[in-house]
Formats: structure tokens, sequence, C-alpha cells
């Protein structure tokens, strides 16, 4: 195998292995229970139609982090109000999920986008 195909070889394998392991990745689905907690979970959480997975619970949780535990307060809470307002509406949502930061084990979502 020449220098060149090794090079190569290794390139695609770098690439392959480092988008496995992102900490960012999105989910869609419509938002099936909300939950709210003093303690736990962030403060509160989604559990949305679809699986998340990708190193995060499969059951469709997600924290919202009200709480400001890995960002500021207001984020998670307005995150949280965009979600209660697609519920409400039956919209489907995107959420940008972080398989890193994690509130009492469920993966944090930064950004929740109401469909069309």
């Amino acid at each position: 195998m020449s220098k060149l195909t090794r090079t190569l070889v290794i390139v695609v394998l770098i690439t392959c292995s480092s988008s496995a392991l992102a900490a960012s990745f999105w989910k869609t689905g419509t938002i099936v229970r909300v939950l709210t907690d003093k303690t736990l979970y962030g403060g509160c959480m989604i559990q949305l139609s679809s699986n998340i997975g990708n190193g995060c619970p499969d059951n469709g949780w997600v924290s919202l982090d009200c709480k400001g535990i890995h960002s500021e307060p207001s984020d998670g809470k307005r995150a949280y109000v965009t979600a209660l307002l697609a519920f409400q509406m039956g919209k489907q949502v995107s959420v940008l999920v972080n398989n890193e930061e994690k509130n009492t084990n469920y993966c944090v979502a930064g950004r929740v986008d109401i469909m069309n």
C-alpha cells in the first residue's frame, strides 16, 4: 500500500470516528410529555415521540436545563416556554441535543425549534 493510500485511509477513519462521537446532534419529533422537577433533571424536561440515543437514554426524554447547570437559567426557561407552545399546538420540534452535557443522566438540549 502506498503512502498516499495509507494517509487517505487514516483520514477517512478519523473522520468517521469523530462524527460518531459528536457532542451535538438534532432529533425531531412531537412532544409527548413535559416534566418539571424541583431537584432533578435540571429542573425541566420534555419527552419526544422519537428516541434520543447516541449516548443518551433512548426513551425520548431530554433535559432543557431550566436550572442553568450548563448554561444560563434563562436559556433553559426560554426553551421550556418554546416546548410548551409546541406541545399545546401539537407541532413537531427539532431539538439540538448535547450528549456530553447531562442532568441526572439525561442529555441536555441547547435549542428547541418549532417546525412548520
